[in-house]
């Protein structure tokens, strides 16, 4: 059985109810400002983080430009092959290739172009070359490949004996030995001297 409430009582429970529903009002508009107070403050705090870095990088601006002024005072163009044009370029491979064969004793049995290829703003360019000579001229040969200017790169090596079944050694000669390598240079493109 249902008792009633005298006039305090009901009072009582409405003031209980109204403050009930305020709290819960409250809470319904409190929990999400909060949590989109709470989303805005990491984004701003990951905002500020990006800025400080941008301008730490910035403010590098002038270090790296003193380094690439540096770069270009050191005449990089000695580098690359003097002709940009892959048939020129290839000339002056076989030239140079050429040239340091004949000069360390070994002998060119023949050379071919390799079709060339565009990497980024170069041009390289490969010569496939093919000697006669005896290990110790190769050594001395790949050496100065390897010192000079400008820089060319040997790969694809290949190195066969030339002795055949009827072959005898002789005290202090170096047997000959056939090599077969790739010499590539690069050129750069559009470039106009």
């Amino acid at each position: 059985m249902m008792r009633s409430l005298n006039k305090k009582q009901s009072r009582a429970l409405a003031v209980g109810l109204l403050i009930l529903s305020l709290l819960i009002c409250g809470l319904l508009v409190y929990l999400p400002a909060r949590m989109l107070h709470s989303h805005y403050d990491q984004a701003l705090e990951s905002l500020a983080d990006y800025l400080g870095r941008y301008q730490r990088v910035a403010a590098t601006r002038a270090e790296i430009q003193a380094a690439l002024d540096q770069v270009k005072k050191t005449e990089s163009r000695k580098h690359f092959l003097k002709n940009s044009g892959a048939a020129l370029a290839a000339s002056e491979i076989q030239e140079i290739a050429k040239t340091l064969i004949e000069s360390n004793g070994g002998r060119l049995n023949s050379m071919s172009v390799v079709p060339q290829k565009e990497e980024g703003g170069y041009r390289r360019v490969t010569v496939n070359i093919q000697l006669i000579t005896n290990m110790t001229t190769l050594r001395k040969i790949l050496h100065t490949v390897e010192t000079m200017q400008p820089y060319l790169f040997v790969d694809n090596t290949s190195i066969r004996a030339q002795p055949n079944a009827m072959y005898r050694p002789i005290p202090g000669v170096e047997p000959e030995i056939t090599a077969q390598f790739d010499l590539s240079g690069y050129a750069l493109l559009g470039d106009s001297k």
